[in-house]
């Protein structure tokens, strides 16, 4: 027992005398390694195209044009990154060099829950809530919010609402759009069928998405949805049907 103590006290003695070695001998490797290139990974591409790896990189050095060639330790990595995410499209940036002194940098898009259209305006709804600019190079699938949004006090309920239609997979593979009406109520246009589904007020609306929900899946046989132009469901505790 008394050797194994001993044993434990000489290894964390050695320990404890290596790792200030190595950080000296890495500090000072660091300072001699020059910037031999620079990686961009955008890690989401597949899923969203707003930036690519090689505009990232074109911003990076017109922002530190003697970056490649200088030593590593002028790279301030921290300071990258946070020069990176004010890019409006990009949500995470993670910026780090190797021993061989190229420098890293991947990052992860912002993800558009709607786009709005207000007025002659258009703008997309990231998944925090915030407002995101539309991109030349790159359009999003997503859901629709137009009409009389004016008439809104704040998007907050709409945002609600949408973020209820894309994470419900049958809602979000069948409403494409949000409409708002003159009075401020809601109505949605579906993918499949060209009926308007009236939702009234946008109180409760899960509830009536739900009843909604059971038409389509226990009423309604599919080949039927076309033979109504409306589906009105601002009355309580029921759906009013309206043939074209």
């Amino acid at each position: 027992m008394m050797m194994n103590k001993v044993k434990n006290m000489i290894l964390w003695g050695l320990v404890i005398i290596y790792f200030p070695v190595l950080f000296a001998f890495v500090s000072n490797g660091k300072s001699k390694v020059v910037c031999s290139g620079i990686q961009v990974v955008v890690n989401d591409s597949i899923q969203a195209g707003f930036v690519t790896s090689a505009q990232i990189r074109n911003v990076l050095l017109n922002k530190y044009p003697n970056i490649l060639g200088n030593k590593m330790e002028g790279v301030d990595c921290e300071e990258i990154e946070q020069f990176i995410k004010k890019h409006e499209a990009v949500k995470e940036c993670e910026a780090y060099y190797t021993i061989g002194g190229r420098l890293n940098v991947e990052l992860l898009q912002r993800k558009p829950l709607c786009r709005v259209f207000s007025g002659y305006a258009s703008y997309y709804i990231d998944e925090e809530s915030n407002k995101m600019p539309l991109f030349d190079n790159y359009t999003a699938h997503v859901l629709i919010v137009s009409g009389h949004t004016d008439k809104l006090d704040s998007l907050n309920e709409v945002i609600d609402l949408a973020r209820y239609i894309k994470t419900n997979p049958f809602w979000n593979a069948q409403i494409e759009q949000i409409y708002v009406e003159k009075d401020g109520e809601f109505s949605l246009a579906p993918r499949v069928g060209d009926q308007i589904i009236y939702l009234g007020s946008i109180d409760n609306y899960s509830q009536k998405m739900e009843n909604l929900y059971a038409l389509y899946s226990e009423g309604l046989h599919p080949r039927e949805w076309n033979n109504y132009k409306e589906i009105n469901l601002k009355f309580e505790g029921q759906i009013v049907c309206t043939k074209k």
